[in-house]
C-alpha cells in the first residue's frame, strides 16, 4: 500500500512565508520552471561527486514507497557509509535529504544550498527534515550528531577539467541553532495540515512585503490580479517608498494617491500623481532639448547574461555574470527605418567573453548613441570584460562605447510618465503606455531576464535533445530582439512628443 503523506519540506516554508501561498500550493499550484532549481540541481551532482559513492536514491523521487525502503535499508546496512536523498515520513510529512554522513557510530545531516551563505530561513529548512528523521520510525536506528550547511564558495574560479572540490563550503555546523528550532517543527505541522483539505477556505492575507521574502512568491501577481479592480490608485505604486508613505498615509485616513497633499511628495512622485489624476501621459517640454545632444546613428542596446553556479567557463566564478547574449538594432536617421538588427548567442565556448565583445564592437562602430534600458547592467557587464585577461588589449575600445551609452531609464524617470506603467519604470510597462505591437505575455515565449536564464541552462543540459536546445535559441533570440525593439519604439515615440 502507498505511503500518503500531506507535508513536504518546501509545503512548510510555504506556509512559514505565508498561509495563502500554501493554500495555492494545495489548491490551485502554478508549475513553472526556474532557473534556480537547475542551478541548484548542478550543484546537488558536485556535491555527490565531491561526497563520494553512496546510496544514491536521486533518481528515486517519485516513487516514495521504494525511496522509504531504499533508505530504511541503507541505514540498517553498517557498509553505507553516504546516503544521498534518504526519504523519512512522520506526521504526515515527507522529507528528502542532501546527503547523511555515517560518522561516529551516528549521521552528520547535510543540507546544499546554492547560495554563498548561510541564511536565517535555512535553520527552518534544515530543522524540519532533522525532526522528521529523528521521529520517523527510523528514530531508534538513527542518532544525528552533527548538522551542516553546505554551499557555494563565491570566490572559485573555475581551472577546467570538470574540477569543483574547492568550489564546496561545508564549514558551517549548525546542529545548536538547528536543535533550537526543531521543538516548534510539530507545531507547523500541525497547523498547515489542515489547509490540505479541499474544503479549507483561501486564507484572505493581502499582499505585502511578506511576498518578497525570503522569496518572491510565484503567486504574487495571481493575488494582485484578484485585488477588486476600484478608482483609487494605491499609493504604494510610487517607487522606492511607495509601501512606506501607503501606511504613513493610511493612518491619516487617505489610500488614494490622488487625495495625498502634493506638497508632501517631490517632483517626479507629483509628475506619476498628476498623470492619475488626469488620466493622461505626462511629457517634459524640453524634452526636445535633451534629443538634440545625441548623436546619430542610435543604436538600441540589451544584454543577457547569466549566473552559472557551477561554472563551465573556464576563468569564471559562480555568480559571475557571465555575458552569453547581445541584440542592436540600429537606426540612421529620423526619416530612416530602423535596421533589421544584429546578434549575438552563445552557451558555453570557452572564449565566449572575447567572442561577445568583439562582436559588439563590430556592430556598432565608432559613433552615435548607444541607448540601452537600464544601462547600468550593461555597463557593470562591460567593465568587468575589460579585466579579463581575453579582453584587456580591447580595453579602449570598450571605454568609448561605455562613454557613447545613454540609460533611457533615467530619460523616462525625469521626463515621462503614464498610468498604464503603475509606478513601474521596467521596460515592459512603459511599453504598455505608448504606441507599440511588442507584448511580452505570449504564451510560450520568454519574459525576462530569469526565464532568458533557464534557457541557457535548459540549453547548457547535456540531456536536453537537439530539438529542445534549437527552441531555446530561436525564443532567445526572439526575446532579446524585443527588448531592443522596445528601446526604438520609446525613443522614437519620446522625439515624436518632443519636437510636435
Amino acid at each position: 500500500m502507498a505511503k500518503s503523506y500531506l507535508l513536504t519540506k518546501s509545503k512548510i516554508t510555504s506556509g512559514l512565508q505565508c498561509e495563502k501561498r500554501l493554500w495555492f500550493d494545495f489548491h490551485h499550484k502554478i508549475e513553472k520552471d526556474n532557473y534556480l532549481f537547475h542551478l541548484g540541481n548542478r550543484f546537488g551532482e558536485v556535491v555527490r561527486k565531491y561526497y563520494g559513492s553512496g546510496v544514491d536514491l536521486s533518481n528515486n523521487i517519485f516513487n516514495t514507497d521504494l525511496a522509504l525502503k531504499d533508505t530504511s535499508k541503507a541505514i540498517e546496512d553498517e557498509k553505507v557509509k553516504v546516503i544521498y536523498e534518504g526519504a523519512f515520513l512522520y506526521s504526515d510529512t515527507l522529507v528528502r535529504t542532501d546527503v547523511m554522513l555515517r560518522k561516529n557510530g551516528g549521521w552528520e545531516l547535510l543540507e546544499a544550498k546554492s547560495s554563498t551563505k548561510l541564511k536565517e530561513e535555512y535553520i527552518d529548512d534544515i530543522a524540519i527534515q532533522s525532526y522528521i528523521i529523528k521521529a520517523s520510525k527510523q528514530k531508534n536506528k538513527i542518532k544525528i550528531n552533527k548538522v551542516k550547511l553546505i554551499h557555494i564558495d563565491n570566490e572559485f574560479t573555475y581551472q577546467g577539467d570538470k574540477e569543483y572540490s574547492d568550489l564546496i563550503n561545508d564549514d558551517n555546523d549548525i546542529t545548536d541553532e538547528v536543535l533550537s528550532k526543531e521543538k516548534i517543527v510539530q507545531a507547523y505541522i500541525d497547523k498547515f495540515k489542515p489547509i490540505a483539505d479541499e474544503n479549507y477556505p483561501e486564507p484572505k492575507i493581502e499582499t505585502g512585503n511578506h511576498c518578497l521574502k525570503p522569496h518572491k512568491c510565484i503567486y504574487l501577481q495571481r493575488c494582485n490580479n484578484l485585488k477588486q479592480h476600484s478608482n483609487i490608485t494605491p499609493i504604494s505604486i510610487l517607487p522606492l517608498v511607495g509601501k512606506k508613505l501607503e501606511k504613513k498615509y493610511k493612518d491619516r485616513g487617505i489610500t488614494d494617491l490622488k487625495d495625498v497633499p502634493p506638497s508632501e511628495l517631490n517632483e517626479s512622485q507629483r509628475i506619476i500623481q498628476q498623470a492619475h489624476k488626469d488620466n493622461e501621459p505626462k511629457i517634459n517640454p524640453n524634452l526636445n532639448k535633451i534629443f538634440k545632444e545625441f548623436k546619430w546613428p542610435f543604436f538600441f542596446m540589451d544584454f543577457e547574461t547569466v549566473t552559472q553556479g557551477v561554472p563551465i567557463i573556464k576563468g569564471t566564478q559562480p555568480y559571475y555574470p557571465l555575458p552569453f547574449q547581445w541584440s542592436v538594432h540600429k537606426w540612421e536617421s529620423p526619416n530612416a527605418k530602423i535596421s533589421d538588427g544584429m546578434s549575438f548567442l552563445d552557451f558555453s565556448d570557452q572564449n565566449i567573453e572575447r567572442k561577445f565583445v568583439e562582436s559588439l564592437l563590430d556592430a556598432v562602430g565608432n559613433e552615435g548613441t548607444i541607448f540601452a534600458h537600464h544601462a547600468s547592467t550593461e555597463i557593470k557587464v562591460l567593465e568587468k570584460l575589460k579585466d579579463k585577461d581575453s579582453c584587456k588589449d580591447l580595453a579602449e575600445k570598450i571605454d568609448n562605447l561605455i562613454i557613447r551609452v545613454k540609460d533611457t531609464l533615467n530619460i523616462v524617470k525625469n521626463n515621462f510618465y503614464a498610468s498604464a506603467m503603475k509606478g513601474d519604470y521596467d521596460l515592459k510597462n512603459i511599453i504598455k503606455a505608448i504606441p507599440s505591437d511588442i507584448s511580452y505575455e505570449e504564451k510560450g515565449n520568454i519574459s525576462d531576464g530569469k526565464e532568458a536564464q533557464l534557457a541557457w541552462f535548459v540549453y547548457t543540459d547535456q540531456e536536453t535533445p537537439t530539438d529542445k536546445r534549437k527552441k531555446q535559441i530561436e525564443l532567445l533570440k526572439v526575446y532579446c530582439a524585443k527588448d531592443t525593439l522596445a528601446i526604438y519604439c520609446l525613443i522614437k515615440f519620446l522625439i515624436e512628443k518632443s519636437f510636435k
